[in-house]
């Protein structure tokens, strides 16, 4: 036997244990995904390739050891191991593909080692209990300065990963897609005024998180960047903001009770603040021109304070609004 194919031992819900044996290079995808009593694994020393989705959804599983054989981890190769509480990632791993450990949410430490050189975006999504993040000194892609428990690319010093106690340096220029997705145990951080871009789903889900400022330095918040926030009751955004994402920055932001756009801002996107069941004000400058499809869905008690004549004038009333003029 040298592999094992797509979905080989999917949904083997009665499987406690297994043993990859020598010769075998290649773990197919989704070959154990779901087997939901999946506790033991052993991989021998022959595999080079951990396939897509090869173990997601083994919720039983708390430990595993990745052989140095191994050269990548497959998209969402060990996601939604919810029991998952350690792993060792071997020098030889070159790749450590999408969602790959998304929903891990037993898991309280990584180290990336030196041989890593990708990391694709949301690999650790969801990991609320992670405290720990370590990248090898010797990395030549990413790092982890000033020990601050997060994943950094170099060349770029865009900040692609982090925990709980991650602390931003003040090196960093942009915080990647899911950064901190769902990290549910984050408080507060703050963004130093390095950071330019906040991109999409950033902070998304960070439902502990109550309040945070963004620095004048910030020119841009992504799609979905802070959505799901539940706890957040305040965000001041700088007059350098130019663009809030095109679709539901504040998407469920339901403890969000005011929030002042700056005159910076022309565009209000679709969705941006549906779901914000608390917010009761908002402050619209005369430079918004446009207010997009559904942005204040769910707002049943808000005002919205503007400009008389102004585009958000004109908004409100047409959308049965209360309006109160600046």
């Amino acid at each position: 036997m040298t592999s094992i194919g797509n979905e080989a031992f999917y949904h083997c819900e009665s499987l406690k244990s297994i043993t990859i044996p020598s010769g075998v290079t290649e773990i197919g995808e989704g070959a154990f995904a779901d087997c939901s009593r999946l506790t033991s694994i052993t991989i021998l020393d022959s595999v080079s390739d951990i396939g897509n989705c090869a173990f997601s959804g083994c919720s039983s599983l708390t430990s595993i050891t990745i052989p140095n054989s191994v050269m990548v981890i497959g998209s969402w190769a060990f996601a939604r191991c919810s029991r998952l509480t350690s792993i060792t990632i071997p020098d030889s791993v070159t790749v450590i593909g999408c969602s790959a450990f998304e929903g891990c949410s037993s898991l309280t430490s990584i180290t990336i080692p030196d041989s890593v050189a990708k990391i694709a975006v949301a690999a650790f999504n969801d990991c609320s209990k992670l405290t720990s993040i370590i990248v090898g000194k010797n990395n030549k892609v990413y790092d982890s300065r000033n020990n601050c428990n997060a994943i950094i690319e170099s060349a770029t010093d865009t900040l692609i990963a982090g925990c709980k106690s991650a602390i931003i340096p003040g090196s960093v220029k942009r915080i990647d897609s899911s950064a901190f997705h769902g990290c549910s145990s984050l408080r507060n951080l703050t963004i130093p005024d390095s950071v330019m871009v906040i991109e999409s789903w950033a902070f998304g889900r960070c439902s502990s998180l109550k309040s945070i400022t963004i620095p004048n330095s910030v020119t841009e918040i992504g799609d979905s960047a802070f959505a799901y926030c539940s706890s957040l009751t305040s965000i001041t955004i700088p007059d350098s903001v130019t663009r809030i994402g095109k679709w539901s920055a504040f998407y469920g932001c339901n403890s969000l009770k005011s929030i002042t756009i700056p005159d910076s801002v022309t565009v209000i996107g679709d969705n941006t603040f549906n779901g914000c069941s608390s917010l009761t004000s908002i402050t619209i400058p005369g430079s918004v021109t446009e207010i997009g499809e559904d942005a204040f869905e769910g707002c049943n008690n808000l005002t919205i304070h503007a400009p008389r004549g102004s585009y958000a004038n004109k908004y409100a009333n047409e959308n049965d609004i209360p309006f109160s003029p600046l």
